[in-house]
């Protein structure tokens, strides 16, 4: 499990790229609203491994795990909405020290307000401003064009404006 691709004599291992990149993937996958963060980025690293000895590109490891946690939590939110006919309140979250460092009122206000986002504006900015990828990382994970990306996120800062108030940063 910890080898390297054949052919890739430097090439992370792949227990290298789990302690790497899990808690990020954890994190995007709670964003998105998974409500199983953690079992959606175990399930992309699952199926990383499965593609591990046909693997050529590690600087893609990245870009191939952010689209499928993407996709898996696109799937459990669509799923849980079917199981879940009637709207529930979602359970606080676990008060680890990550949680309890950045659980003020302004950051629960914040969320409460993405969540009101459309599903593809609210993946938008948690790429943008929580994973601080480019435009074009963006558009690459979600499948859609550059100029899409952009309009999305133009809408959805103006979305969170007009929710907040003009006191958000960032560009017009």
């Amino acid at each position: 499990m910890g080898e390297s691709a054949p052919g890739d004599l430097g090439a992370p291992t792949f227990h290298d790229l789990f302690r790497e990149y899990f808690g990020q993937m954890t994190r995007l996958a709670h964003l998105l609203g998974a409500d199983d963060a953690e079992n959606v980025a175990q399930e992309a690293f699952v199926k990383l491994h499965q593609r591990w000895d046909s693997l050529t590109d590690h600087t893609r490891v990245a870009g191939y795990l952010r689209t499928t946690v993407v996709n898996m939590s696109r799937s459990r939110t669509r799923h849980l909405r079917v199981v879940r006919r009637t709207p529930q309140d979602r359970p606080p979250d676990e008060l680890s020290a990550e949680v309890r460092a950045v659980a003020n009122w302004e950051h629960q206000q914040l969320r409460a307000v993405v969540a009101k986002l459309s599903r593809r504006q609210r993946e938008v900015l948690v790429l943008r401003y929580w994973l601080d990828l480019s435009t074009t990382a963006i558009a690459e994970t979600l499948g859609i064009s550059p100029g899409t990306v952009k309009a999305t996120t133009h809408h959805a800062m103006e979305n969170l404006r007009k929710h907040l108030g003009d006191d958000l940063g960032g560009e017009r």
